[in-house]
C-alpha cells in the first residue's frame, strides 16, 4: 500500500515539475520575448508542458549517462531532468513560434 501511494506521488511529482518547466519557458517566450503564441499564455503552457514530457524523457534516454555524471544533482535528484525538460519546451515552443511566423504580440 505504501509503495503504491509512494510511486502515485513520485508521479504527480513529475507532471508538477514538467507543468512548472513549460510554464516557465512559456512566460519567457510570452511576456519576456513578446512573441505572439497560438492560444496566448495558455496555449504556450500546454504545447511547453508537451514539449517538457517528450524532451524529458527522449533527451534523458538517450543522454542518460552524461547527465547522471556532470549533473547529478539535478538529473535524478529530484526524479525529473529537468534540463532536458526545459531543452524540450523550449525546442516546442520555438517550433509553434515558427510556425507562427515569428510576429511579435500585438501591443495593446
Amino acid at each position: 500500500m505504501v509503495e503504491g501511494l509512494r510511486g502515485f506521488l513520485n508521479v504527480l511529482k513529475a507532471i508538477a515539475i514538467f507543468l512548472a518547466l513549460g510554464g516557465v519557458v512559456s512566460f519567457i517566450y510570452y511576456n519576456i520575448r513578446k512573441r505572439d503564441l497560438f492560444g496566448g499564455y495558455i496555449g504556450g503552457l500546454v504545447v511547453g508542458f508537451i514539449g517538457a514530457i517528450i524532451g524529458g524523457y527522449v533527451l534523458d534516454y538517450l543522454f542518460y549517462n552524461i547527465s547522471v555524471t556532470i549533473l547529478e544533482f539535478l538529473s535524478r535528484g529530484i526524479g525529473v531532468n529537468v534540463i532536458a525538460g526545459f531543452i524540450g519546451a523550449y525546442a516546442a515552443l520555438y517550433v509553434m513560434n515558427r510556425l507562427n511566423h515569428d510576429r511579435e504580440r500585438k501591443k495593446y
